[in-house]
């Protein structure tokens, strides 16, 4: 059976989210402009629900007849025992499996669906260890197309599957009320994706990779806090700009969720430029002294920290 189990369980509630690409040198990012197409996302899982209670009927009468019985030319309903214990009750032709059946894993997994040649193909669901159970379309025994899992802790996924995992357009949900809306490879947030946090006040809107915010991304949290930048591992990692309340913004470079390297300050219509290490501010400098003290790579950045506070509220869409 083609599932593998997502590793999505660890969620995001830290306010020292940060990451970074330093190789990317398109600082103002079109990300805004992906599309997520959840609108189709949504009709695929209408129509996955409708084959549901379809389903739910054509088991009830499979489980109705008589099971007793073992038929050893297969054409039509029967049951047939496997030497690895594991279990199909369900229609046969030509002595395979055929149509809607039970297989019972020795494992104790269940699979419920339709199945051609043997193998699981069509609306099916199938129940892990009581863990997860997955709701969705088949391909030789690999879950494919659009499909939902709900897991025992109330965690729940919904989107688009290919050879067993997670691949595509798909929203996580936990629990506790966060979600993650995105692009899926591989069973992992990877790609863009827009994390909700649970507290409704905080959002990421960016890359992934890994399951962690990587890449270029924009974080909007409380107190009118903003962040337009580079991530590395969910860490503030590269060069972005950090918009606080009252007219205050930080320009420059972070690593690891902090302050490093070069940075201009602003509060309202001063400014000045410093150093600053691991969070901590060392010195500052005159405008030339900045200047001369960029390197060939930080240089690039020259066009953002010139910017006035204008410029800066528009860029990051601040009233």
């Amino acid at each position: 059976m083609g599932i593998k189990l997502c590793n999505c369980n660890t969620n995001i509630n830290n306010e020292n989210i940060e990451n970074s690409d330093n190789n990317n040198n398109n600082f103002i990012s079109n990300i805004s402009n992906k599309n997520l197409n959840s609108k189709n996302i949504n009709e695929k899982i209408s129509l996955l629900n409708k084959d549901n209670l379809k389903s739910k009927a054509k088991f009830s009468k499979l489980t109705e007849n008589k099971t007793s019985n073992i038929i050893k030319n297969k054409n039509g309903f029967g049951i047939k025992n496997y030497i690895n214990k594991n279990k199909y009750i369900g229609n046969f032709k030509n002595n395979l499996n055929e149509g809607y059946g039970i297989y019972y894993y020795n494992n104790g997994d269940v699979y419920k669906g339709e199945f051609k040649k043997d193998k699981e193909n069509g609306y099916g669901e199938y129940d892990h260890l009581n863990e997860v159970i997955f709701y969705g379309y088949w391909n030789n025994n690999l879950l494919n197309n659009i499909g939902y899992e709900i897991y025992c802790d109330e965690s729940k996924y919904y989107g688009e599957y290919k050879n067993g995992e997670k691949n595509g357009i798909g929203t996580y949900k936990w629990k506790d009320g966060s979600y993650y809306e995105g692009e899926f490879e591989n069973n992992k947030f990877n790609g863009f994706g827009i994390y909700y946090f649970n507290d409704n006040n905080r959002i990421y809107f960016g890359m992934w990779n890994n399951n962690k915010m990587n890449g270029y991304g924009e974080y909007y949290g409380k107190n009118n806090k903003k962040y337009f930048g580079y991530f590395k591992n969910n860490k503030k990692n590269g060069f972005g700009i950090l918009s606080l309340e009252n007219e205050k913004f930080f320009v420059g470079f972070w690593k690891n969720g902090k302050q490093n390297g070069i940075i201009k300050y602003i509060n309202g219509e001063l400014f000045k430029y410093g150093l600053w290490n691991n969070g901590i501010k060392i010195k500052w400098f005159n405008k030339n002294e900045f200047v001369n003290y960029l390197d060939v790579n930080e240089k690039k950045y020259l066009i953002i920290f010139n910017m006035n506070l204008n410029e800066i509220k528009n860029f990051m869409q601040i009233n």
